[in-house]
């Protein structure tokens, strides 16, 4: 079955990549969206062998899954291409700007063999915020579904597995200097101490939100704000022994030097860890 699925995923990804240039950092993205989905799908299998509530599910529940975890970022695809048609008439359009979600969605929607909630829903809101989600008009139509536990399950697996994934690629490539964000951030941006509502938000226990990132101090202090979203006991072990908290933080003393600012914030993150893990 997932040898179907890659087929079918390679194909996505082959529309764009034959229509961008082989020297294009839009060609690197969607390289590292086609590697990342792979390793999301490995990671997601190893969660699921490792929570007793999603390692006793059906046979068919775990295949959705499957579907859900490979296909998750198959809209960045369209989402690069879009993007490098823009740069080349020279328009810029914002990181924020694009929803990958909702265009993965929409392209999978109209192939049968994934127009099914369980995997559809993970692939529209992996990347929001729960409170987004909690709000959406999807999710009120899913209330009443009999596969509402199912499709929270696989949303949770799809989220925690995509930013162990995301966190990997961080500490060993140093990737986020290397993405969309960072390309477009100015000198000033890039060195600049974190911002006052991003500081708030995290010392508040609260998933950064995006469209208020200003630095990359800040971009770093967002991704160390994922430990408020960790859903399985599983993600919350392998964060820990992956030493990405210390990995992040140890960045973010590179570009933030108010000690007390620090301090909090260490603080704050052993003792959620604490509680998680």
């Amino acid at each position: 079955m997932m040898r179907t699925d890659l087929l079918v995923f390679k194909q996505y990804y082959l529309t764009a990549a034959k229509k961008i240039p082989v020297d294009s950092p839009f060609m690197n993205d969607i390289n590292h969206k086609y590697q990342h989905s792979v390793d999301v799908l490995h990671i997601g299998e190893k969660i699921l062998e490792n929570t007793p509530e999603l390692k006793t599910a059906d046979t068919k529940f775990k295949t959705f899954a499957k579907k859900a975890l490979l296909f998750h970022d198959v809209g960045r695809f369209k989402e690069a291409l879009n993007r490098y048609k823009k740069e080349k008439k020279h328009i810029k359009i914002a990181p924020s700007a694009c929803d990958h979600g909702l265009i993965g969605y929409n392209l999978m929607k109209k192939n049968p063999a994934y127009n099914d909630m369980q995997i559809l829903f993970a692939l529209r809101y992996h990347g929001k915020m729960m409170e987004q989600v909690y709000r959406s008009l999807l999710f009120n139509k899913i209330k009443t579904s009999p596969k509402k536990n199912d499709i929270l399950k696989i949303l949770f697996l799809v989220r925690d597995a995509d930013k162990l994934s995301n966190l990997k690629n961080i500490k060993k490539e140093d990737h986020l200097k290397k993405d969309v964000f960072y390309r477009q951030l100015c000198k000033d941006a890039k060195n600049a101490p974190l911002s006052e509502s991003v500081k708030e938000q995290f010392l508040a226990k609260k998933t950064i939100l995006f469209s208020t990132v200003y630095s990359f101090a800040d971009r770093l202090l967002m991704v160390l704000s994922w430990i408020f979203d960790l859903n399985y006991e599983f993600t919350k072990e392998t964060f820990v022994k992956n030493g990405y908290d210390k990995y992040l933080f140890s960045e973010l003393k590179n570009y933030h030097h108010n000690k007390e600012d620090l301090k909090k914030i260490q603080t704050l993150i052993r003792e959620t860890l604490e509680k998680k893990a």
